[in-house]
């Protein structure tokens, strides 16, 4: 019964921060529950497939607040309607490719893959904000959203990170656009993206045994409905928070995360 206790505290603290984070950064906050559900499913010794259900459950829980998260900003009219379409389509389909090529690595290569991924991303932006390549921008358009859609959801089906966090970046950087509006077309897209993930999941682990309780394929129902109901209320508060926030403050808070997360992992393995 402590131990339960213990799995329910855990994930609600989980949820509440994960979802600050979704509405703040428009990032979903896989990055967040990735780490968490790892160690957690780990200590309980699940660790040769806690990676796999780390990342299902991530997605699972991501539907629920990245819709939140679009809802709030259609409201104040930060939403655009087009682009998240089309990149979530793109998205459907390159998940399901990411889902089906982690499991078939190994579990170490996953966390370590996962690692170089936030630091990468981390660097990438950090570089992207300085005046070499401030001039540098590519023209919005369909094929643009596709190949971007289709490369961020292989990336989401590997890592369970929903995509807010690759597109986040991408859009600010490499499109120019201002990072409220990314934040409203990653979360809305985000919807997409983690229904292909969720999907996919739930096929590749449907014969699998040995899962922690309450599985659905590699989809946890007790971990995903303990931090849903955690992240939803607090979704709405990073979303408010991020809108009044400084640009430049809030570039520098999104890439000291994923440093910090990233360094976390590699020392797990």
């Amino acid at each position: 019964m402590e131990v339960f206790l213990t799995i329910f505290i855990i994930l609600i603290l989980c949820g509440l921060v994960a979802g600050f984070l979704a509405g703040l950064f428009g990032i979903g906050g896989g990055v967040i529950m990735v780490p968490v559900m790892f160690f957690l499913l780990s200590d309980l010794g699940y660790a040769e497939y806690a990676m796999a259900m780390s990342v299902a459950t991530s997605a699972a829980v991501i539907l629920p607040t990245a819709l939140t998260g679009t809802i709030k900003y259609n409201r104040d009219a930060c939403f655009s309607f087009q682009p998240a379409i089309i990149l979530g389509i793109g998205g459907i389909f390159g998940s399901m490719l990411g889902s089906t090529m982690s499991v078939l690595i190994s579990n170490q290569a996953h966390v370590i893959a996962f690692s170089c991924f936030l630091v990468f991303l981390a660097l990438w932006m950090a570089i992207k904000q300085s005046s070499f390549f401030f001039n540098f921008k590519i023209r919005e358009s369909t094929i643009t959203f596709i190949i971007l859609g289709v490369g961020v959801g292989i990336a989401a089906g590997l890592f369970g990170v929903g995509g807010g966090v690759i597109l986040t970046p991408v859009l600010t950087s490499l499109l120019g656009m201002n990072i409220h509006r990314s934040i409203g077309i990653s979360l809305s897209s985000m919807v997409l993206i983690a229904s292909g993930t969720v999907l996919s999941y739930i096929i590749l682990g449907f014969d699998v045994s040995n899962l922690f309780p309450y599985s659905i394929g590699y989809v946890n129902i007790l971990f995903a409905a303990v931090l849903v109901c955690a992240s939803i209320p607090s979704v709405q508060l990073g979303v408010r928070t991020g809108k009044k926030m400084d640009e430049r403050k809030l570039l520098i808070l999104f890439i000291s995360m994923l440093m910090i997360l990233a360094i976390r992992m590699i020392f797990s393995v």
